[in-house]
């Protein structure tokens, strides 16, 4: 891989070169219609004359097309890096692994859990999908908005989309069926709804004060919450900015981490050296290793409840 990784560079430098030329093309251009609106104004003009406004209009025309033609390049990119590169890396880690940067986990997915409350819009990319120690698992970066409305002193109504849920959603399916639903979440919980659930208190002070439980019966709530898994979840959340949230049904894991991050990532403007590498490595290897610290491969997830 290594032999492709210098090509790849070779081809961002490349890119990047006429990236910095169209970027600097856009800014220069951009530059002087400011330039030519100032001067005009200093003069004396109390508005623009139509021949300054017309030659101001076109200088600003050219600075956009030298700014989108650096665009571009900076998409092409990206493709080039997530259409060859990244499933490269995700092949050596996984099984049956698909990756398509345009798609994301269905909305209706995160929805049917309840632990957030629905978006008024949503977007998403960066999916994953495939399969480590059996478990199979699905991942995407998503971003949920809420619609706001605001008015103005005279009276007027704004309305906008704001960001509440930002970043990556993990789903976990084992061969074992549970019978029970738990939900935890960090803080006040996104709103979560927890109607029909118990509220859960551990014997861990610290995990009771990190995070909101609820269950659909105690017994099921400690099967799951055993010392070693809350010292998982403690040691997961503290491995990320923002907050977490966790989602054990049926035979499903929900793992949602609201760190206002991009995963897989990089800018044309960066080399792909060794800790770019890296990087694009921990985004990956965080997905099996929730597997290994959760235990989602023992028996435990796996084997089939004794009948009574």
């Amino acid at each position: 891989m290594d032999e492709r990784i210098q090509a790849i560079e070779a081809k961002r430098k490349e890119l990047y070169e006429t990236f910095k030329k169209e970027r600097n093309k856009g800014i220069l251009f951009g530059g002087l219609a400011i330039i030519l609106f100032i001067v005009s104004f200093g003069l004396g003009g109390e508005s623009i004359e139509p021949f300054t406004a017309l030659i101001g209009g076109i200088l600003i025309i050219v600075a956009i097309v030298f700014g989108a033609k650096a665009g571009q390049h900076a998409q092409t990119f990206k493709k080039l890096i997530k259409s060859e590169f990244i499933i490269e890396m995700l092949k050596t880690q996984f099984e049956d692994v698909t990756y398509n940067h345009k798609e994301s986990i269905p909305i209706s997915r995160i929805n049917q859990t309840k632990m957030i409350k629905a978006p008024d819009r949503f977007s998403g990319e960066d999916y994953i999908s495939g399969t480590y120690k059996g478990v199979a698992f699905e991942v995407s970066d998503v971003d949920l908005k809420e619609r706001v409305e605001t008015r103005d002193s005279k009276g007027n109504t704004h309305v906008s989309y704001q960001t509440y849920f930002k970043g990556r959603w993990y789903i976990y399916q084992f061969p074992r069926a549970f019978d029970g639903t738990l939900k935890i979440a960090e803080g006040r919980g996104y709103q979560m709804n927890h109607r029909g659930l118990e509220k859960v208190d551990t014997e861990s002070i610290t995990f009771n004060k990190k995070f909101a439980i609820y269950a659909s019966d105690m017994q099921y709530a400690f099967y799951h919450l055993t010392p070693v898994i809350m010292e998982k979840f403690m040691e997961l959340e503290s491995m990320h900015r923002g907050k977490i949230l966790f989602y054990f049904h049926d035979n499903e894991l929900h793992i949602g981490i609201n760190d206002r991050k991009d995963y897989l990532e990089i800018p044309i403007s960066r080399s792909l050296d060794d800790q770019a590498i890296n990087d694009f490595r921990s985004d990956i290897e965080i997905i099996p290793a929730i597997i290994n610290e959760v235990r989602l491969d023992s028996d435990k997830f796996n084997r089939k409840p004794k009948r009574s």
